[in-house]
């Protein structure tokens, strides 16, 4: 829900008659993950808004919540280190929004005309998230583990 990525138009030397005639083509649109996935429903592109429901909704929240579970499962190590194969497994697809994210920024800061894309705060919250649940999986690995006593 926050501001992910900002598109700042451009239409290089021809952005004063753009300006002139139509000033809404070069106003700046910021995008959050879930507006984009609405967005992507609204106008008709339900194959990518699913793709990105997946990687970057249900895989997240799914992995939290196994790691959630995992952490509460106290003595019984079995069901959590079962639990973790799941979290690792559904942990590999959350990084593939943080590779979209920076394609599209590629992408937009290489097109003719200067457009430029900006990185907002919510990816960089969306980064860190993605890297905590790293360490939070390195962390219930570790408190699974049989000990060797």
């Amino acid at each position: 829900m926050a501001p992910t990525l900002t598109i700042v138009p451009s239409a290089g030397e021809l952005t004063w008659l753009v300006e002139f005639l139509s000033p809404d083509y070069l106003e700046p649109t910021t995008y959050s993950i879930l507006g984009v996935i609405v967005k992507l429903f609204s106008t008709g592109d339900r194959f990518l808004g699913v793709v990105l429901v997946l990687f970057s909704v249900l895989f997240p929240v799914g992995k939290l919540a196994l790691y959630w579970i995992a952490a509460g499962c106290g003595p019984d190590l079995g069901r959590a280190s079962g639990l973790l194969k799941w979290a690792h497994r559904a942990g590999k697809f959350s990084m593939a929004e943080v590779f979209a994210m920076a394609l599209i920024v590629v992408v937009v800061k290489t097109l003719p005309g200067g457009s430029t894309a900006e990185v907002q705060w919510g990816a960089y919250v969306f980064v860190a998230s993605v890297l905590s649940t790293i360490l939070v999986s390195f962390g219930l690995d570790r408190a699974c583990e049989p000990n060797e006593s």
